[in-house]
């Protein structure tokens, strides 16, 4: 995968790593937007969330934007844990 280039346009003009802001439901503090993998998901109460930030890709010709996490490997390993596997 070729992060330098939009893969809409092709163009050059990326914005790396964009942070994402959540402005969660009428609350003051907003964060930045995450995904969450938990190691007991069928679990009613402490799950082990495990959240890890989402980032955004833009495309300044185009305005394109992929979204993507800092680490995926970490991600898929903290979600292959709460599989049993």
């Amino acid at each position: 995968m070729d992060t330098t280039r939009c893969a809409k346009c092709g163009s050059e003009k990326i914005i790396p790593q964009v942070r994402i802001k959540d402005r969660g439901h009428g609350s003051m503090d907003a964060g930045d937007l995450s995904v969450v993998t938990y190691q007991d998901p069928h679990a009613l109460v402490f799950r082990g969330a495990q959240a890890m930030a989402l980032f955004a890709r833009v495309c300044g010709e185009c305005g394109h934007t992929e979204l993507f996490v800092e680490n995926p490997r970490e991600l898929y390993e903290r979600y292959r844990s709460g599989q049993g596997s």
